[in-house]
């Protein structure tokens, strides 16, 4: 997991509007500069534009230093660097602060800002308190909101709660799901919550959904990504997760297409717990037997309306996202039909639920699937068992987030800044 280490400050309508200076959002702005310095995140400022105060024509990004008192980097596009919207401006940033895109956030707000951090691989920010001029991006009101952001997403946790990676298998779970957990006590301060964000849309689904956005980029995980999609409920009938719109925006602005419908539920599936509960074992039968991908999925959403023609996901990373991995039975079922299609996957969820939940890899089914854009019946499967406990790689998470939730919800500045 990368560290977040650098914050790219458009000027125009971030830190000035059309010419104009707004005295207190200055000031709340200088705020955020200054507390971001105090967590070893350097700002930078960049424009396509010489901007000049009027009267003393002292270059703003001077005056705006001498107000925060200390000199910030500065670089103006066709000058020190291509203009901002072209790739290689960003990565001369990048090269010259001696940052990977992974360690970056873009703080923005015109279309050029939306092509600057796309070009350069960068989370794209969308500053909207002077002016919403776009759509695009995680909208933040205030500077406030976004040094909570940075402060309670990005600064923690300080890596993935649980993951594989062996060979083609890699998987990836925040924090531990544990609502009554004697191993880990500190999750039922957000579990509750985060279980109401995933299935029903309750919860708090900004905290959450910014928590998967900061995970996806400071993990290099987004980058890889050309595709996203995430895994149906277990109805035909269900609706997506309110949650997964914060995996659409973070896909759209990591460059990566989300593909909203991509796998189908063709019949409904009964729940694991379900299956428990009639003395019955889940397996990944009943996720396989149930689904397969779509060949006209929405591209991003409705926006652009369906594919003509399948995606071409061949030789590609196509991110899955799910809300709750208990012993891996949907995830391996999608990543089961998207290579099929001949696409890498990387498995995504929130929440990992503890106790005796072994990962059931699947290895090999009879028969194979060669036909992922259809209905398959799958007549038996191989499987290899990852151990629950011994794939912990950051045992302090369910602390970490459970602070993190605790102080997201009535962040304030710290004192000092």
């Amino acid at each position: 997991m990368h560290t977040l280490r650098g914050a790219i400050f458009s000027l125009r309508n971030v830190l000035v509007k059309e010419g104009q200076l707004d005295q207190a959002k200055a000031l709340e702005t200088i705020r955020l500069i200054k507390y971001l310095i105090s967590v070893g995140v350097q700002p930078v400022l960049v424009s396509n534009s010489t901007w000049t105060m009027v009267g003393s024509n002292e270059p703003f990004n001077d005056y705006f230093s001498r107000l925060v008192g200390q000199q910030l980097p500065y670089y103006q596009g066709g000058t020190d660097m291509a203009y901002k919207q072209y790739a290689a401006a960003m990565q001369h940033v990048l090269e010259d602060q001696g940052w990977q895109p992974q360690e970056v956030v873009y703080i923005g707000n015109t279309q050029d800002d939306i092509q600057a951090a796309s070009n350069g691989g960068l989370l794209f920010l969308n500053a909207k308190w002077h002016e919403a001029n776009s759509p695009f991006g995680f909208e933040f009101n205030s500077p406030k909101d976004i040094a909570k952001f940075v402060d309670c997403c990005c600064l923690t946790p300080k890596d993935w709660f649980w993951s594989i990676e062996q060979g083609n298998l890699r998987v990836y779970t925040i924090a531990p799901l544990g609502e009554f957990s004697k191993a880990y006590p500190h999750a039922a301060t957000y579990s509750t919550d985060a279980k109401n964000a995933v299935k029903f849309g309750v919860g708090d689904l900004r905290f959450w959904g910014l928590l998967m956005a900061a995970r996806m980029h400071l993990s290099g995980i987004g980058a890889e990504a050309s595709y996203v999609a995430p895994y149906p409920g277990h109805k035909t009938t269900s609706e997506k997760a309110e949650l997964l719109q914060a995996v659409r925006i973070a896909s759209g602005s990591l460059r990566a297409r989300y593909l909203e419908d991509y796998i189908v539920r063709h019949q409904d599936a009964p729940k694991s717990q379900a299956l428990r509960n009639s003395g019955q074992q889940p397996s990944a039968h009943n996720q396989l037997a149930t689904i397969h991908l779509r060949t006209d999925p929405l591209k991003t959403g409705e926006v652009g309306g369906r594919y003509k023609n399948r995606p071409n996901v061949k030789g590609k990373t196509l991110l899955m996202v799910d809300d709750i991995c208990t012993q891996g039975h949907s995830l391996e079922t999608a990543r089961a039909f998207a290579e099929a299609a001949g696409a890498n996957v990387i498995c995504l969820c929130w929440l990992k639920t503890p106790g005796p939940n072994d990962y059931h890899e699947i290895v090999s089914l009879t028969p194979s699937i060669k036909r992922p854009y259809s209905k398959y019946v799958p007549e038996s499967q191989a499987t290899a068992i990852h151990s629950n406990s011994g794939n912990v790689i950051n045992h302090n998470a369910a602390t970490e987030i459970a602070d993190a939730f605790t102080r997201f919800n009535g962040w304030d500045w710290p004192q000092g800044v």
